[in-house]
């Protein structure tokens, strides 16, 4: 019920239809930090970010569909893990109509990602692909419902919380094997009181429920949360197998 109600919040319609996917890449930028992935997006921080969208036919750029106008979910990939490998999530939700904006930075090894720069990143990705409906000449001009979610897996899940945090301007949060980070995402918890939804794997060895998922669930100040378990599966089988 409470899963049911989430979805509700971001999206109040349902489609009986399904959507093709479009793809087209955009650079944002951050101004006030430095680093990040990707060039062109102006000074500051480049921040790559691969969005896939609802469409009429499928293909890179092509106009998104007029079925009013379509939720935002931002995710967040996990230690080492490129975008690409959760092809399986918007294959399955961007027909449905939502838009995914999939953030590239802090995709290295070395030097060590920073989870806080990816907490940032995600919530300003939210806020400027929502901001993208009154921008003229942009594909999103018009298309966009004023509903952001934050969502990822394992490294992406706590920054998932990092972004989250005291941040009223998104509808609400879903992790997938959230990883406890530095800065600490189970820390921070206490500041988020939007629906979230909490995935986790029983056979999970690498961030074992006890001291991630857990934590992380139990801190999350929302009145609306569930945590899902699931029996037998482990950290990477939220992603393809790449």
């Amino acid at each position: 019920m409470r899963f049911k109600l989430l979805i509700l919040i971001i999206y109040p319609f349902i489609f009986w239809c399904q959507f093709q996917i479009g793809h087209t890449t955009i650079i944002f930028n951050d101004p006030t930090r430095n680093g990040g992935f990707g060039s062109g997006g102006g000074p500051g921080r480049q921040i790559q970010t691969e969005v896939y969208y609802p469409t009429y036919t499928a293909g890179e750029n092509t106009a998104v569909a007029t079925f009013p106008d379509f939720p935002v979910l931002v995710f967040g990939h996990g230690f080492a893990m490129g975008w690409d490998a959760y092809q399986n999530i918007w294959e399955h939700l961007v027909p449905q109509g939502y838009i995914m904006a999939f953030v590239r930075t802090e995709g290295g090894l070395i030097p060590a990602p920073s989870h806080g720069d990816f907490g940032q990143d995600l919530a300003l990705v939210a806020t400027k692909m929502l901001a993208l409906n009154g921008t003229a000449g942009s594909l999103f001009n018009g298309k966009v419902k004023q509903k952001s979610l934050i969502m990822g897996h394992s490294m992406g899940g706590g920054a998932t919380m990092l972004g989250a945090s005291n941040n009223s301007s998104i509808a609400g949060i879903v992790g997938f094997a959230p990883a406890e980070t530095n800065p600490s995402a189970v820390a921070v918890t206490g500041n988020i009181s939007v629906p979230s939804l909490i995935f986790s794997g029983s056979s999970d060895g690498v961030t074992p429920p006890a001291e991630h998922h857990i934590p992380i669930y139990q801190g999350i100040a929302s009145s609306c949360k569930t945590f899902v378990n699931i029996t037998g599966v482990a950290h990477c089988y939220f992603a393809n197998s790449n």
